[in-house]
């Protein structure tokens, strides 16, 4: 089955008369539908909104990917940016519901000024063994596997202040 990574997405508003940006609250900028099996069973512990797949900014099983995040299915110990950080404490509250309620086993965050300013441009070589246990050199170019996953930030923030920008990255087994 794999290890699935789901991306979350918040933005910081603020208001009019905090003219320093100091006091914003994260909202979610995600399409949250309300869940017909939380409804129909108020008794089982399930949120009562959800994202569809196809609606999540951004999801997959890149391996790679997940290591260099948070440190997720890295058998080959691939440097990553951060140990998860489970859930921000001021996380808005229809994540909070995903996260508690959902089967997620890790949980972890960044703002998007973290993600860009991260040195995506590493490349690093390991050792793997085919079926035949014969060597080979493996290479994790960090920004060509991370390729899909930076477009989407990008097109998240564009324009405006990456740093009032926020994703929640869980991972399902």
């Amino acid at each position: 089955m794999g290890t699935i990574m789901l991306c979350f997405t918040e933005r910081k508003f603020f208001r009019r008369d905090d003219v320093e940006k100091q006091n914003g609250i994260w909202v979610s900028l995600d399409k949250w539908k309300k869940s017909d099996y939380a409804l129909l069973y108020p008794e089982k512990k399930n949120a009562l909104w959800h994202v569809e797949w196809n609606d999540l900014v951004f999801h997959g099983k890149l391996y790679d990917l997940q290591a260099i995040l948070a440190n997720q299915r890295n058998s080959e110990n691939i440097p990553y940016i951060s140990v998860p950080r489970g859930l921000p404490n001021n996380v808005s509250e229809e994540i909070r519901q995903e996260y508690e309620c959902g089967e997620y086993h890790t949980c972890t965050w960044y703002t998007l000024d973290e993600i860009f300013n991260y040195n995506w441009d590493q490349i690093i070589e390991y050792t793997d063994y085919t079926w035949d246990d014969k060597p080979v050199i493996e290479v994790v170019d960090y920004r060509e596997t991370s390729k899909s996953f930076l477009e989407v930030m990008e097109n998240i923030a564009y324009r405006e202040d990456p740093s009032h920008f926020r994703i929640t990255i869980m991972f399902h087994d």
